[in-house]
């Protein structure tokens, strides 16, 4: 059986203050940065790929975190070893926090002020209310599915061929992959929802305590017939 171990990486603080982040597109803090090191630094596994939103506050830290694996691995590889190849950063627009239409990038007391009662029932029921000019949360719920599934067909195909050059030397005998996705809450929300069979649960956004800079892993295994079995571990880890 073949598996395809998912680090989730949430953000880590970004600039703006208080307001609502959607697809405004803001960078991360210093803070932010420090964050989404000591996370990824936390886990110390071996990286087979690194997936991202395109967003700035996703995709620039993947960027330089590829760029500091490849650094490490050539550091570490004796003089007649074949210099490693970078880690390409897959960038995927379906990987992007719901869309908040109207509200994006505004400040939330103001949003509560002036759309204060629109704003409760979209937290009572966001499957029933949409922001004005939002994504409806169908859309979205689906928009990441079929961006999850696209990587899980890439990296299972790679674990088929067993070749030492799709996942490196690391993975050569090995059916397993361990794959970074960095990506936001939203994001990373609806996936526990669904590992744990529980879709369309209010609570996994309204209750469950996610942290700037968290990750949560998610191991999906594929049998001999294709068929693909989800589980969420628990706890993960992040960093303050």
């Amino acid at each position: 059986m073949k598996q395809v171990r998912l680090l989730l990486l949430r953000h880590g603080e970004c600039e703006g203050g208080a307001i609502l982040r959607g697809r405004v597109d803001v960078p991360l803090s210093d803070k932010g940065w420090r964050q989404m090191s000591a996370a990824v630094e936390a886990q110390a596994t071996v990286c087979h790929g690194i997936y991202s939103s395109t967003s700035r506050r996703c995709a620039e830290f993947a960027k330089a975190f590829a760029a500091e694996l490849h650094s490490s691995a050539s550091v570490g590889r004796s003089l007649d070893a074949p210099a490693p190849l970078p880690l390409k950063v897959n960038l995927l627009e379906e990987l992007q926090e719901i869309a908040f239409g109207d509200w994006d990038g505004c400040l939330l007391d103001d949003l509560y002020q002036r759309d204060g009662e629109r704003m409760a029932a979209y937290w009572q029921n966001p499957w029933e209310v949409t922001p004005p000019n939002g994504e409806a949360m169908a859309s979205f719920e689906a928009r990441i599915d079929g961006a999850i599934e696209q990587i899980l067909d890439k990296e299972f195909t790679l674990l088929a061929m067993d070749d030492e050059q799709a996942h490196g030397e690391f993975n050569a005998n090995a059916p397993a992959a361990n794959i970074w996705v960095v990506t936001h809450g939203g994001v990373i929300r609806h996936l526990m929802s669904r590992a744990l069979g529980a879709v369309k649960t209010l609570g996994f956004y309204s209750q469950l305590a996610l942290p700037v800079a968290a990750v949560v892993t998610i191991n999906v295994l594929e049998d001999e017939q294709g068929k693909r079995y989800w589980r969420l571990d628990w706890p993960s880890g992040h960093c303050e």
